[in-house]
C-alpha cells in the first residue's frame, strides 16, 4: 500500500522582538518659593554682614578721594571778524576759510607755549619738586627754553558749532576757575599780538 500522505513541515515559532522606545524622562520637580525664602532667612547674618561691610569700604574710599573740580571758559569764534586792525583789511571779510581747518589751528594755538607759558608762571602750576632741582642758572634759562604744557587742560569744540571750550582740573575750584580764564585771555591776547605784529610788518615793508 502506497503512503501518498506527504510530511508537512512544522512551522518554526516566529520571535518578534519588542521595540524599544525610549524611556520619558522624568519631570524635575519644582522648588517651591518657600525653599528660597528658607534659604535667604537661613542665611540673613550672613547676607546683612556682607551688605554693611560693602557699604563700610566703599564710604572710606569714596571719604579718602580727593574732589576734582573742573571750570569750562567758552570762546566765540566771529566768523564775520576782518583780517586785519589797520587799513583796508580792516574793513574785509574772509568767510571763505575752511571753518573745520581754521578751529583746528585755534584749538592747537590754544595749547601752544606761547599761550599757556604766562597761565603756568602767573599761577605757578609747574611741579614744586623740578622747581627744587631747577634751582641754578644754567636750569632757569633751560626752563624758559622748554615748551610747557597743562595735564588738567583740555579744549574742544562742540560739533557744527563756532564754540571752543576751554577746560581745567584741579583740587582747588578757585584754581580751577582762575586758569580756564587766563588760559581765554591769554589766547585772545596772543590772537590780537599776531594780527598787530603782522600789520606792523606790512606797514614797515610798504613804507
Amino acid at each position: 500500500m502506497s503512503d501518498d500522505s506527504r510530511l508537512l513541515p512544522v512551522p518554526a515559532d516566529v520571535y518578534r522582538a519588542a521595540s524599544f522606545a525610549p524611556d520619558p524622562e522624568p519631570e524635575q520637580p519644582a522648588v517651591p518659593l518657600t525653599h528660597y525664602l528658607w534659604i535667604l532667612k537661613r542665611h540673613r547674618w550672613k547676607i546683612a554682614a556682607f551688605v554693611l561691610a560693602s557699604v563700610v569700604c566703599t564710604w572710606v574710599v569714596s571719604k579718602r578721594l580727593t574732589p576734582i573740580y573742573e571750570s569750562t571758559a567758552t570762546i566765540d569764534i566771529d566768523r564775520s571778524m576782518p583780517t586785519g586792525v589797520v587799513g583796508q583789511q580792516a574793513n574785509t571779510i574772509d568767510a571763505a576759510y575752511d571753518a573745520d581747518q581754521f578751529l583746528a589751528t585755534q584749538i592747537r594755538l590754544i595749547q601752544s607755549n606761547s599761550v599757556l607759558r604766562p597761565v603756568v608762571q602767573q599761577y605757578r602750576l609747574r611741579d614744586p619738586g623740578k622747581q627744587g632741582q631747577d634751582a641754578s642758572a644754567e636750569a632757569a634759562i633751560r626752563i624758559q627754553r622748554t615748551p610747557v604744557s597743562l595735564g588738567g587742560l583740555k579744549v574742544t569744540r562742540p560739533p557744527n558749532t563756532y564754540l571752543l571750550l576751554i577746560a581745567y582740573r584741579s583740587p582747588d575750584p578757585d584754581l580751577a576757575a582762575n586758569v580756564a580764564n587766563a588760559v581765554a585771555n591769554s589766547y585772545l591776547h596772543r590772537t590780537f599780538e599776531i594780527r598787530y605784529n603782522a600789520t606792523a610788518d606790512l606797514s614797515t615793508f610798504m613804507e
